[in-house]
């Protein structure tokens, strides 16, 4: 027992319980039998968690405030792409409410749990619930960019499906979490902890290992496998189409608009898919170093990690759901015709005339009616064009 409980007092160590890969610190109070001053009970650790708490609530609130403003004003909210992003962005809100507020009011009551044994189980549940939507929302919306992008022409599936099944598999992953914790009272007091206190330490790596790779080791390798082929098949379409975009530049009597293809894909997918990408590596940069931690903490010499260090990539790690609106608002925010539809007016001169056009990606002219009402709001756009001579 004496290399067990040496590896949980250096879980003491670790900053944010509500990570349910961690074990609570309240699983190591019996433990530490030693009378000295532990790393946990020194006044930066308390702070730091605290910290890192209210920077991803407050954070995390205002961003999805935003996000919402943002869907209130753009009137193509509705967009494949666009619903997907809400439903992160539920997922990250969930993560806000259900996993970073109950932790902030834990760590104010000093981890004693007054709400009863119902909700010990419920809310270990919605804290891995909501890390776990966060993830397979990533997941999905890679899928629907390989989908658009590698097989443009299929019927896809369904938006709601695709994320409806998100939800489900993050609640059928999230069920040993109302097995492993439970309420047992220490001291007097009231805690919830999980059941590894008097099992073997083969119990412990395996749950961890289980959540490690549900939550982080295998999204990963889907993430890379989606985006490398989305990658594969751009490379792809850019070298099919270098040859017909020479064979059609400057022929004589044409008139040549910039079309919203400039290389090999419309520019609101590689917007789209470059803003994804931010988004993954966010996830990746946050969450990467605290699960290496962790596997190093199970299978390795927990000494070569310090307890300042661990603290710190516990803090960071859910930052990345704080972080996803506003890495979509950049993307999407046009700062310069806020909520312009894609109709825009053009106003060209030729030698004869001046005349106005709405074009579109598809260069589909619009009603008179229809050009008057958003001529109100888009900026006009005035491009010089030339009829060449034959």
């Amino acid at each position: 027992m004496t290399e067990l409980n040496e590896s949980w007092n250096y879980k003491k160590w670790a900053s944010l319980s509500y990570t349910t890969m961690s074990i609570s610190e309240n699983d190591q109070q019996s433990f530490n039998k030693s009378s000295a001053e532990s790393v946990h009970d020194k006044a930066y650790s308390k702070t730091l968690r605290l910290t890192c708490l209210y920077i991803m609530i407050i954070g995390g609130i205002i961003g999805g405030f935003l996000l919402l403003i943002w869907v209130k004003m753009n009137r193509r909210w509705k967009s494949r792409i666009n619903i997907l992003i809400l439903n992160l962005s539920a997922a990250d809100l969930s993560v806000i409410f259900f996993a970073c507020t109950p932790q902030l009011v834990w760590e104010y009551v000093d981890r004693e749990w007054f709400a009863g044994a119902f909700m010990c189980k419920l809310v270990k549940f919605m804290q891995s619930f909501s890390m776990m939507a966060s993830t397979n929302m990533l997941i999905v919306i890679a899928l629907d960019r390989h989908q658009a992008i590698r097989a443009p022409l299929r019927k896809p599936i369904t938006i709601w499906k695709m994320a409806g099944l998100g939800w489900i598999v993050a609640a059928l992953t999230s069920l040993p979490m109302l097995f492993v914790f439970v309420l047992v009272e220490r001291n007097g007091q009231n805690r919830c902890e999980n059941t590894f206190r008097n099992k073997p330490k083969l119990h412990r790596q395996i749950f961890l290992t289980y959540v490690a790779f549900v939550v982080f080791f295998i999204p990963l390798i889907l993430l890379i496998l989606f985006y490398a082929r989305i990658f594969l098949k751009i490379a792809q379409k850019a070298t099919e189409n270098q040859s017909c975009n020479n064979a059609t530049n400057g022929k004589p009597g044409k008139v040549h608009l910039q079309s919203t293809k400039s290389s090999s894909l419309p520019k609101a997918k590689i917007k789209t898919l470059k803003m994804t990408l931010v988004i993954v590596s966010m996830y990746i940069i946050c969450w990467l170093p605290y699960f290496t931690a962790e596997m190093i903490m199970s299978y390795g010499n927990h000494k070569i990690i310090s307890p300042t260090l661990y603290s710190i990539l516990g803090g960071i790690a859910p930052i990345n759901s704080a972080a996803n609106p506003y890495i979509f608002l950049m993307f999407s925010v046009n700062y310069k015709t806020l909520n312009c539809p894609k109709w825009r007016r053009v106003t060209y001169t030729n030698p004869d005339s001046t005349r106005s056009h709405f074009i579109s990606s598809s260069r589909i002219e619009k009603s008179d009616s229809y050009k008057e009402q958003y001529a109100k709001r888009c900026p006009t756009i005035t491009v010089e064009m030339t009829t060449l001579e034959n």
